[in-house]
């Protein structure tokens, strides 16, 4: 190959180089207008004076004040245990839930595909509709969730206030979310059962390990990498989750599910403090960062 060749080949790679770089420029300008620019705007929102009544005064320095704003009060730490509590209990039921359904649609029973196809159907759901569908359930009245637990004698009251009672509103979403958003656990699980491998099951059967020991020993550590994918992801949602909740108690009764999504928008939209919401929203943003780190560092001591 002559160097006239060589240099037409690196041209040629060039060419193609170029052109594959420019089919990923919508793409990137796509992300910088839609997550980039709101983000870094949003940060420098809560280092300064922004509401809604003096936006068009645009937004004027005042260094800490926000955050001191949000900390001092003492809401925030009430609306940061309320999201811890939300996200352990949703995902915690939707762990335990989905490992037992996704175990179960990996054995020989019948019917198998029809039942894989009808536990997506609540993921298919939109939030609105799942919040307005568990408020009629959990309906005072009329709802069905008081006609069977009174009917089974287990209610004192037959008029139970579960949307409105303090001490039972944040259980009310935690089951409304956990029941849209375990579809998505079980079909995560249940890829990572599909792949386990068959000898190794095989062999320890032959060498009498029964169910729970091959469970233990062989098909949990080969689906941790999807365990922890998927756990770290339902996380993440869960800490996200505003639809439902807003729908379903508008963070109340007396901010008993006031999460920080919930705490970030009323900041923001209901009192028209900007400032002070995007503060939140970025200890918001600095909490899902710091989960999200933890989990990459210890997953590669696992790798090791």
């Amino acid at each position: 190959m002559n160097i006239s060749q060589k240099s037409r080949g690196l041209s040629e790679r060039s060419k193609d180089l170029i052109f594959a770089y420019t089919l990923l420029v919508p793409a990137i300008l796509v992300f910088m207008i839609v997550i980039f620019f709101p983000i870094i705007k949003g940060i420098a929102a809560s280092f300064c004076d922004y509401t809604i009544i003096h936006m068009k005064d645009g937004m004027k320095w005042n260094n800490f004040a926000n955050y001191k704003t949000v900390l001092a009060n003492g809401a925030f730490l009430k609306q940061l245990v309320n999201t811890l509590i939300f996200v352990v209990g949703t995902v915690g039921l939707e762990f335990v839930i989905g490992l037992g359904l996704a175990l179960l649609l990996n054995s020989n029973i019948h019917g198998r595909s029809l039942l894989r196809s009808a536990f997506l159907i609540p993921w298919t759901v939109p939030s609105i509709v799942v919040a307005v569908l568990w408020s009629w359930m959990f309906q005072a009245q009329f709802g069905v969730f008081n006609y069977i637990l009174d009917s089974l004698g287990l209610l004192s009251n037959p008029y139970m206030e579960w949307l409105q009672n303090p001490s039972t509103a944040m259980f009310t979403v935690i089951i409304a979310c956990f029941w849209r958003q375990t579809p998505y656990m079980v079909v995560m699980l249940l890829s990572g059962l599909q792949a386990v491998r068959t000898d190794l099951l095989e062999a320890a059967e032959m060498d009498g390990a029964n169910y729970w020991q091959r469970l233990k020993s062989i098909i949990l550590p080969s689906i941790k990498p999807v365990i922890g994918t998927t756990l770290i992801t339902s996380i993440l949602s869960s800490f996200q989750q505003f639809t439902i909740i807003y729908n379903m108690t508008d963070g109340g009764p007396i901010d008993a599910t006031t999460t920080l999504s919930i705490a970030t928008y009323k900041q923001a939209f209901t009192s028209y403090d900007l400032g002070a919401g995007s503060a939140l929203g970025v200890i918001w943003l600095v909490i899902l960062g710091s989960i999200v780190t933890f989990y990459n560092v210890k997953s590669k001591r696992f790798d090791d």
